[in-house]
């Protein structure tokens, strides 16, 4: 693999993604438990529905960003699952 040089949007993009996935996981940790649900003891407000919706659909344009970069056009298909793992590394550090 070569030495490839990430671009700073692009690891912007997947800061941003894990950002959203973060929010999702909050959101959700927050929501009544799926059991308490089933048995009619707790319900998810409006408020909870709409704010897992805006917060999945920023993760989506996250993914969208980062999955369309211009970047990744020449990058040999031999080496992309290494330059994703880099970028996950550089976007966490």
């Amino acid at each position: 693999m070569a030495d490839y040089e990430l671009p700073q949007d692009l690891i912007d993009a997947q800061k941003a993604f894990y950002a959203a996935e973060a929010r999702c996981a909050e959101l959700v940790a927050a929501e009544p438990s799926p059991v308490a649900i089933a048995a009619l003891e707790a319900e998810l407000s409006d408020e909870q529905r709409q704010a897992l919706a805006a917060a999945r659909e920023e993760r989506l344009q996250a993914v969208e960003v980062l999955h369309r970069h211009p970047f990744w056009k020449d990058l040999p298909a031999g080496d992309k699952m290494k330059v994703q793992a880099k970028l996950r590394e550089a976007a966490k550090g």
